[in-house]
């Protein structure tokens, strides 16, 4: 009688035991399964930009992963809609920039409408400033500011740089006068040094070794 208490106290301690070993390896497999799930799709500067899929103003529909190697740098900018004097100002001042540079790269820029609220004056401000700077933009309609979430933006203007493989370069959140100074000089940096590597390149194909060609015949 003795000895079998001895074994169902056993039994009991160790099906006790079987069971917290079993909670926590079902709680750590699922929040490792959890944490790489996110990891993967957060939206990190250095990695690839997460996808989205929204509606231009025209109605059309515009996939980000479209635009891959199509464009040396894509300028996606966050544009909010409710309080739009500081976003124009952003935008226009960076139209500015490149109207002030002469730059043979090909960039683009993606005007995400936080706010939408699927009417005309919404848009009203943007068009006009687009009409009267003779720019074609691409504008893209955020009504559930799900793209706003996915990218994690909490400061209106946003603007955030891809390169031509759509990994994420730099982020500039607010329009801080001295953050813009550094978000122009890194446009500098980064189309010019886009312009050596294609210049060196050519240099290559063209039988020059190590990118640097002989002088001509009589030089």
């Amino acid at each position: 009688m003795v000895f079998s208490f001895f074994i169902n106290k056993k039994y009991n301690i160790l099906s006790r035991w079987l069971i917290i070993i079993t909670i926590f390896l079902i709680s750590f497999c699922s929040s490792v399964i959890t944490s790489s799930s996110s990891s993967s799709s957060s939206f990190r500067m250095g990695f690839p930009a997460p996808n989205f899929t929204l509606k231009t103003v025209e109605g059309e529909t515009f996939s980000l992963e479209d635009c891959k190697g199509k464009q040396k740098l894509l300028i996606l900018y966050f544009y909010d809609n409710e309080n739009n004097k500081d976003s124009i100002r952003g935008i226009e001042e960076l139209v500015q920039y490149f109207e002030g540079h002469t730059i043979a790269e090909k960039y683009r820029v993606i005007i995400i409408m936080n706010g939408y609220k699927d009417g005309e004056e919404d848009i009203r401000p943007i068009k006009e400033f687009q009409d009267n700077k003779g720019r074609s933009f691409t504008i893209l309609l955020d009504n559930d500011k799900e793209v706003n979430n996915l990218y994690k933006v909490e400061v209106f203007p946003t603007t955030i740089f891809l390169d031509n493989n759509l990994v994420v370069k730099r982020i500039y959140p607010g329009l801080i006068p001295e953050q813009q100074n550094i978000m122009f000089q890194y446009l500098s940096y980064f189309l010019s040094a886009q312009e050596k590597v294609v210049a060196k390149k050519e240099k290559k194909d063209e039988g020059c070794e190590g990118g640097v060609c002989p002088p001509p015949p009589g030089y």
